[in-house]
């Protein structure tokens, strides 16, 4: 019998509504905490978001991450952490519970702005369990046709290509992922999720720049510890020049999966925890669960979805 995953719901609250791309002035981006503000069938989306979690058997406990009082006054139960603050602090305050309770078994991460079918979590969760254990497991979703994506067609898509001489393929970030939180560089981590989600939907080269600004202060303090700690300074050359090197790959339209993979585990994963486990590998599987890609960041989106959600100037911040 397989073992059931933790996995933490991040519903944290968003104080600014999310930034569109050029040609999108006619959606209505949310703010605010969409967990509890975007209502199905009357009910917070974090419940209905939990609950289909639940019915796909891979996952329990499912914990909350995000206001307290926020989903106590919304009349949401079950175990909250209490945490508000960025994206990267709430990944953190999510992974440390977890840790503290379950040690360093695999967990789980999913955002609360998603909801995917019971019947598509079963069969990519079975997916996931042939090829685990593994580092990290992150699917992306192929997003090739436009009318799949309906309300969410505005978002930026990403071309890489399925395998070395084959034609890249358009795709976009799943909102699920499991990890073994021992083999992460879990500060780095923290700190590169925060990045990615404040720069969401913005072009690849912006999103390179203020990625790197954003981490290469805290990459040379680290290295420096190494060399004090007598260990190779390796950490700002693992993350920011491989990071460029993909960046410009995506870019240009010539990253092919599997170097994704390998960039994600050198950046990622612990160089000692590499060379322990050289069979271990990062897994970035491309899927068609679109229901994964579609997060809710406009009213648009919310009402594709059969939801109720305040406009952007009357969501709470």
């Amino acid at each position: 019998m397989r073992r059931q995953i933790p996995l933490v719901i991040l519903g944290g609250a968003d104080s600014r509504p999310v930034r569109l791309p050029d040609g999108s002035e006619d959606r209505h981006p949310l703010s605010g905490c969409k967990g509890v503000d975007v209502r199905l069938a009357g009910r917070c989306l974090i419940e209905v978001v939990r609950e289909r979690l639940q019915e796909s058997g891979a996952f329990d406990p499912i914990w909350i991450a995000g206001p307290e009082s926020v989903y106590r006054d919304a009349g949401v139960e079950g175990h909250i952490i209490d945490t508000n603050g960025s994206f990267g602090d709430n990944i953190r305050a999510g992974t440390e519970a977890t840790v503290a309770q379950f040690g360093d078994a695999p967990m789980a991460i999913a955002t609360c702005d998603i909801l995917p079918g019971v019947d598509e979590l079963r069969e990519l969760l079975d997916d996931y369990h042939l090829v685990a254990p593994c580092d990290l497991w992150f699917p992306v979703v192929r997003a090739d046709a436009e009318e799949a994506l309906g309300a969410s067609d505005w978002k930026p898509r990403y071309r890489v290509a399925p395998a070395p001489g084959e034609e890249p393929v358009s795709l976009l970030p799943g909102h699920l992922t499991i990890f073994d939180p021992s083999a992460m560089r879990l500060d780095l981590v923290y700190r590169l999720f925060g990045l990615a989600y404040s720069s969401r939907n913005r072009p690849i080269r912006y999103r390179r720049s203020y990625m790197l600004r954003g981490l290469i202060g805290e990459l040379l303090r680290q290295d420096v510890l190494h060399v004090l700690g007598l260990r190779l300074p390796t950490l700002t050359w693992d993350v920011a020049a491989n990071g460029i090197v993909l960046a410009n790959r995506l870019r240009l339209g010539v990253l092919t999966l599997a170097q994704l993979e390998d960039a994600l585990r050198r950046a990622m994963v612990k160089r000692r925890h590499r060379k322990a486990h050289p069979r271990r590998r990062v897994i970035v599987p491309i899927t068609t669960t679109m229901s994964l890609a579609r997060d809710i960041d406009t009213v648009e989106e919310a009402r594709a979805i059969g939801a109720d959600a305040p406009t952007a100037s009357g969501a709470s911040g």
